[in-house]
């Protein structure tokens, strides 16, 4: 009997010594992902076109129940969305944290606005692609786009123009109206979209630059005059909008709608995310809110969504070295 118990004893050491030292399987060895609740960073304040988008994609997820975890959204504004975007730099290897990206987050690495530089981002995918609308509040007395440019050439810089951002997509498109056009627009910079609407409502400025879901609600309801789209063709809900190739210049705008997240995230940790955003962008619930506001469904995922931010760098470059910005 006693002879029995100290084998068992020795087997029980044995076994526990084994599994101990045995290789762990990669979910043991770096743990189910996400173990968390995923951060979705806005650079940018509530109420603008990002944070819808991400509002967005938080509904989607909790319904079509597509992480074991939540995400949650957590607003970082400032410096035209690159305080954001800086701030996910610095959660290297954390795939924990992630981030909304528009054309500005191109532009801050052309213009030199971050001391970080695409190396430090994962991209993870494209899902929209968005233009610009500008629209008058009814106190101008603009109408139409032609309005703005008479008064500007007129007395230039007494159009007051709102926008998100110093240095953003706003603020460019409204120095390549002016480069087009040969005028001086008045651009001041508001920290997002709901910023840049309560102004324009209040008669603070005199027309706006957004995207069509942050604008065309207010256009609907008759309290903003829409001017014109940046697009190649009109865009579809405001077809009675003029493209700015249509009032004579060629000024084209695009915004695309992607996610990204830090350098060094775990390539497993990589493709979950990305096969969760490919979800959403082929959900009913997305295409819904796309259509709803006047953007196109558009899907690139990891290494091409990279290629694409890329190109658009350098097309970005071209522009902005041709209105003089670089």
């Amino acid at each position: 009997m006693r002879n029995s118990s100290a084998w068992a004893v020795v087997f029980a050491l044995a076994a526990a010594t084994m599994a101990a030292t045995a290789p762990l399987a990669p979910a043991q060895a770096q743990g189910a992902f996400p173990a968390r609740p995923i951060d979705l960073i806005i650079p940018y304040a509530p109420g603008g076109g990002s944070g819808i988008t991400g509002e967005v994609i938080k509904k989607i997820i909790s319904d079509e129940k597509l992480s074991p975890q939540p995400i949650t959204l957590t607003y970082k504004p400032g410096a035209s969305g690159q305080l954001g975007w800086t701030y996910l730099a610095t959660r290297k290897a954390d795939a924990h944290s992630i981030a909304t990206a528009t054309a500005s987050f191109s532009y801050g690495f052309v213009l030199k606005q971050m001391q970080v530089t695409p190396n430090d981002f994962t991209p993870i995918a494209l899902m929209l692609v968005d233009t610009q609308l500008m629209a008058a509040s009814p106190q101008s007395g603009f109408k139409t786009m032609k309005d703005v440019i008479a008064a500007s050439m007129k007395t230039p810089g007494s159009v007051k123009v709102g926008g998100t951002g110093a240095a953003g997509s706003d603020a460019n498109l409204a120095a390549m109206i002016s480069s087009a056009v040969k005028i001086k627009l008045n651009y001041i910079p508001f920290k997002s979209g709901g910023e840049v609407n309560a102004a324009i409502l209040g008669g603070h400025v005199d027309v706006a630059l957004g995207n069509p879901n942050e604008l065309a609600g207010y256009v609907e309801a008759g309290k903003l005059v829409p001017l014109a789209v940046f697009t190649d063709e009109r865009v579809a809900g405001l077809k009675n909008v003029p493209t700015m190739k249509e009032v004579g210049y060629n000024v084209v705008s695009h915004s695309a709608r992607g996610i990204v997240a830090p350098a060094g995230i775990a390539k497993s940790e990589e493709q979950f995310l990305i096969e969760m955003m490919r979800k959403i962008t082929f959900s009913k619930g997305w295409a819904e809110y796309a259509s709803k506001n006047m953007m196109t469904v558009k899907f690139l995922g990891g290494a091409d969504y990279g290629k694409y931010l890329a190109d658009e760098r350098e097309k970005l470059t071209v522009t902005l070295k041709s209105i003089g910005k670089l």
